[in-house]
């Protein structure tokens, strides 16, 4: 089932220059989907528009059954959580607790069952220690965590992480992809939209749209975008590792596929 659909989507910020250009695709319930590109192609401009923070010049979104505009923004948000770039410019409590409790406060939960839901979704992001810690003691992908938490508290259909990883150093980047796999085994029918220039990153997703200058290039499953290595160079996207890594190695004579993980490549390369 299709959750969202994108069509003849355009966008422009001063009237003239268009930074989406007649962008269509859709999003279906359950699947992990990753928009990447380089600064400047249009994505993050999708993830306002998604979230109804913006309005299409022309084109249509239709998320939830709803058209994508301020009408229906309530509703849509209500269906919807965002992680975004900077984790030290989305905390709104004075405490782990006070954030995972914003959002439920907003939803008008009863405080007598605040505690037991606060404790469920940060002990799902391995965040249950740091419940009474302040945000200035908690690291870039420890506050991440924080906000994954309040947005799962709140249930919605669809999370989208906005650059959610390009400001943490590798050890908050890694944190944050185990808690994404966490999130997908622990609610599989959760729709995941990231928002990112890492390939890498967007390698763990079902699903790829690679945009370019705000149109789409090309779009498919990570083995299919991958057929596109000369594009995606061009584009001035860096091949994930493990992919340069298994290229570099037959063209030097060895059988390698990028299937493989990266034990059994260097397994084989040392036999």
């Amino acid at each position: 089932m299709n959750l969202i659909e994108v069509k003849n989507l355009s966008y422009s910020y001063d009237g003239k220059i268009n930074v989406l250009d007649d962008v269509s695709f859709v999003v279906e319930a359950g699947k992990y989907i990753s928009i990447i590109g380089h600064n400047g192609s249009g994505k993050s401009t999708i993830a306002k528009l998604l979230t109804c923070l913006l309005e299409p010049k022309s084109g249509s979104i239709v998320a939830f059954g709803l058209k994508a505009n301020r009408k229906n923004a309530r509703e849509i948000r209500s269906h919807t959580g965002i992680v975004f770039q900077n984790p030290d410019n989305q905390f709104i409590g004075s405490t782990v607790r006070d954030d995972i409790a914003f959002g439920l406060e907003n939803r008008q939960v009863k405080h007598e069952d605040m505690e037991g839901i606060i404790q469920e979704f940060a002990s799902k992001v391995n965040m249950s220690e740091y419940l009474d810690k302040e945000p200035e003691n908690l690291s870039g992908g420890q506050k991440q965590r924080v906000a994954i938490a309040g947005i799962l508290a709140m249930k919605p259909d669809v999370v989208i992480f906005d650059e959610a990883t390009s400001m943490l150093d590798p050890k908050g980047r890694n944190e944050i992809h185990e808690t994404i796999k966490f999130m997908r085994k622990e609610n599989p029918n959760l729709t995941l939209i990231s928002i990112t220039h890492d390939l890498e990153e967007a390698f763990a997703s079902d699903h790829i749209i690679v945009l370019n200058k705000g149109k789409v290039s090309f779009e498919g499953s990570p083995k299919e975008v991958l057929q596109h290595r000369k594009e995606l160079e061009e584009i001035g996207l860096d091949l994930p590792f493990k992919e340069k890594l298994v290229s570099l190695l037959n063209e030097k004579g060895f059988s390698l596929s990028s299937d493989e993980s990266l034990e059994r490549i260097v397994g084989k390369i040392c036999q």
